[in-house]
Formats: C-alpha cells, structure tokens, sequence
C-alpha cells in the first residue's frame, strides 16, 4: 500500500500526465485542423463558429479571427438561412453521431465577396463538459459541377450530332443495347427508342446471320479495339427483311468494352443492283442474239457470194475463153478487149473471195477454229509485211461454233488494229487450254497504247471484244506499255469438249 502522506503527490502525477496527454492531443488536433485540405468549421450548440481552419479560410475568404465567435449564418446566402438552420437543430437534436448534409437539396456557401458556390458537407455531433459541438467538413464544387455541366453539355452535344446521322446506331455493352438513335427506330420499325434498350442485337437480326454476328463480337471483344464491317438482315415487327451494311467499333465505356454499331439501310441500293445486273443480263442476252444473226447474216451472204456470184463469174470465164477461142489472129483488138475482160473477172473473183472470207470464213465451218487462225496469220503477214508466230494446241483441237466465232472475231479486230495502230513488226498469237479455262493471248511488240487507255478501251472494237468474252463467261484483259507493244488476253470457261454452249 501507498502511505497515506503520498497520495497528494501521486494525483499531482496523475492530473500533470492528463494535461500532457491533453496538450498532445490539441497538438495533434490542431496539426490536422491546420493541414486538412477541406474546410473544417465547429459551431457550439448555437451555431457560433469556435474553429475555422486555413482551408476554410481560403474557401469563404475570411481569416479565422474576423469569424470565430461569429454566428455561421454569414457564410450562408441569405435565403438558405432559415433552411439550414432548422437542418442543424434537427441533427443536434438527434440521435445519429455524423451525417452527410444537404441529401437532394444542394448546400450553397457565401465568400466574403458574396459570390455563391456549392458545398459538399457531412456534419459531425461531438459532446463536451461544455456542451455539444458541431463540426462540419465542407468541400467546394464549383469544379466538379463546371465538370459536370461540361460533361452534360457534351453528352447534350453529342446527343443532338448522334441524331443527326441519317444511318440507325446503336450501342452494345455486355450484349444488350444500352443507347440507340431515332433513325434506328425508323429502320426497326418500333414504336421508341424504349423497344430497342434492353434488347439484345439478336433480337433485331435474322436468324441467318446470328452465328456470324456472335463470331464477330466476340473477336471484337476479345482484341478490345478494332473494327468490322458485313452485310446482313435486320428483321421488323412485321417479319419485313431489311439488308443492311453494318459498322463495327469498340470502345470504353465507363471501363467496359462496348461495341457502337451503325447499320445503313442498302436494301434500296440492292434492288436497284439487282434489277441493273438484270437488266444487263437481258442486254447481253440480247446482243448475244444479235450477234448470232450478224454471224448467221454474214454466214449466209459469204455463202451465196461464193456459191451464187462466184460461181456466175467461173461461168462467164469460161464463156469468155470459148469466145476467145473463136476469134481470128487478125481480130487483135477484140482479143485485147478480151483480155481485159477476162483481168477484170479475175480481179471481180478475188475481190469477192475476200469479201466472203471477211464476212466468215467458210473453212471456220469445214476445217476449225485452228486451221483458220493459220489463214488469218498468214493471210495477215502477206498483205502488211508483219510477222506472225502462232502457238496452238494443234490441228485436232476442237471448239464449239460459239467460241470458234469468238475467239476468230477477236483475233480479227486485234490483227486489223495492230497493222493500224502498232508500228509494230512482230505479233505472237497463243491459243492455250487447260482443264478449267481456254486462252487466247495476242501481243505485239509496236508502240502500245496511250497512257491511261489500257483497260478503259473506249474504241468499238475493243468494247465489241469485251463483250464477245463476256458472253462466253470469260474477261478480256489489256495490258500496255508506251514504246513496249500491247498484249490481249482472252480467258474463258473450258469445259474440254465442242459441243455448243447452252
């Protein structure tokens, strides 16, 4: 036991370590009060204010000298006064320790300019020997509410611009669509935009094509970044069929991957292709027949100019010949006359051999497709002094009488041009085959074509070959070079046997 004469000194220790602790304890108190970066202000039960940090001091603009004591009416606007007064009896007299202030009506502050801001407050109860204090921590908004108001203007701006697009847009996070634009309601056909939100994608596509579109996304998710692009169909409420073109981008949206999607409607832009390519396929069907009375035209007049008028020139020299015969060595200016005449059927019978064989060369129908291009090379050299080489796949090699005539025409037209055109001095002629595919490949080595011509042919005769090709199935390809020659390459479908084309 402590004697008795000791216990004075022993409470003396006990109150002098209290104090210390106390002092410690203001110390600290007052260190964070000093370096808190909110403002922290503490009112009595009267709402007078007994501290006012530095913080605080450059909020309201006040040093903490000119306010403690003072009533905290004064750094509230006039009109929110009684307002705030009655909130702050109710929570003294409440039983709850601490509280955020304001709840859905905004606490407004007053400098000492008496310019307003907004305050994010909590208020905190504490009980002393002297009574209860009130301590507020205020933080001002004035920058997270201009941030916020930009951030609503934006979203405002961004809105309007996003309904300004003529095409549907729609965003998709987590496989639901969490925004989409007026034109997308046009393009589904549903009452609002409210029928669309909430809904997944699928929904609103055809079934074809949900197995590509879940493929797709997940890609696009997976990489986190990227884009895509495909056709497909989007369905109405009434079982309509839409095709559209889709646009795929994702992006982050508030930390989640979502992907903004824009579908332009193209079922407009189909039908017109459709019924243009039909209509293309009906004048090519159309010139095909053509062509074919041409041939069957030209066929017709090469065969009565050889047979008919050929034959009606044979007969008249040999007419002449027995007129000649009978005439006397004395008759010498009839004889020359005869001559004449006779030079004359000469002439008149090879002019309308070449005639016939320009319309169409009898021996395409008699001896082929090869055999005649050995004529026409031949023919061509003798009469422009030009050199042809011409590989075939020989003699026995067998076309039906649509690609004969065809392949005949282009080489034709190509030959006439080249003595034209070219300045050329050599022409190679290539007819090849394979299992899938016939070609004809004619080049020369002259001046080639003007630059910028080469695949825009805007002569007849190449927009005439262009279509003989296509009406096989195949392309004509045209490949120059200026002071380097030209070549034409005809490719079209082989099936390995002469029977006519359907």
């Amino acid at each position: 036991m402590v004697p008795a004469g000791n216990k004075p000194d022993s409470l003396a220790q006990e109150r002098a370590s209290a104090a210390a602790e106390l002092r410690k304890s203001a110390a600290w108190l007052d260190g964070v009060l000093q370096s808190a970066m909110d403002a922290i202000i503490t009112v009595d039960e009267g709402q007078v204010i007994a501290i006012f940090n530095p913080a605080a001091e450059q909020m309201f603009g006040y040093l903490a000298a000119e306010v403690t004591g003072g009533p905290l009416e004064r750094l509230i606007p006039e009109r929110f006064r009684g307002v705030h007064g009655r909130h702050v009896d109710r929570f003294a007299s409440a039983g709850v320790p601490t509280r955020r202030m304001g709840g859905l009506t905004e606490v407004t502050g007053r400098r000492r300019d008496g310019v307003e801001f907004p305050i994010e407050a909590s208020i905190s109860r504490t009980a002393t020997d002297g009574g209860r204090l009130l301590t507020v921590i205020l933080r001002d908004m004035t920058g997270r509410k201009a941030v916020e108001r930009a951030l609503r203007e934006s979203a405002q701006r961004y809105q309007r611009l996003v309904e300004l697009v003529p095409d549907a847009l729609w965003i998709e996070r987590d496989g639901i669509i969490s925004f989409a634009n007026e034109a997308c309601v046009e393009l589904l056909e549903v009452p609002s935009v409210g029928d669309v939100l909430g809904r997944s994608p699928l929904e609103f596509l055809h079934p074809e094509f949900h197995a590509a579109a879940l493929g797709r996304r997940t890609a696009l998710l997976a990489a986190q970044q990227g884009n895509a692009r495909m056709e497909m169909k989007v369905l109405r409420p009434t079982g309509e069929a839409r095709e559209v073109s889709v646009s795929e981008t994702t992006f982050q949206d508030e930390g989640r991957v979502a992907i903004i999607a824009v579908l332009h409607d193209i079922t407009d832009q189909k039908r017109a292709q459709a019924q243009t390519q039909e209509s293309r396929e009906q004048l090519r069907e159309l010139s095909a027949a053509l062509q074919n009375v041409r041939e069957e035209e030209k066929a017709s007049m090469a065969r009565e100019l050889h047979d008919e008028l050929g034959q009606a020139l044979t007969g008249m020299k040999m007419d002449l010949a027995e007129i000649v015969g009978d005439l006397t060595e004395a008759q010498t200016e009839a004889r020359a006359r005869a001559a004449d005449m006779k030079a004359l059927i000469d002439a008149t019978v090879a002019t309308v051999r070449r005639i016939a064989r320009e319309l169409r060369p009898l021996m395409l129908d008699d001896l082929g497709l090869v055999s005649t291009m050995e004529w026409l090379a031949k023919d061509f050299a003798k009469r422009t002094g030009i050199a042809v080489d011409l590989v075939h796949p020989g003699a026995d090699f067998v076309a039906d009488p649509q690609t004969s005539i065809a392949l005949f025409r282009i080489l034709q037209e190509t030959l006439t041009n080249v003595a034209r055109h070219a300045q050329a001095r050599r022409v190679r002629v290539q007819l090849s085959r394979s299992a899938h595919e016939l070609s004809l490949s004619i080049e020369d080595d002259g001046k080639g074509l003007p630059p910028g011509r080469p695949g825009r042919p805007k002569t007849f005769g190449l927009l005439g070959m262009r279509e003989r090709a296509a009406m096989l199935g195949g392309n004509l390809e045209i490949q120059s070079q200026e002071n380097a020659g030209t070549c034409i390459r005809v490719t079209i479908p082989w099936r390995g046997t002469g029977e006519p084309r359907p």
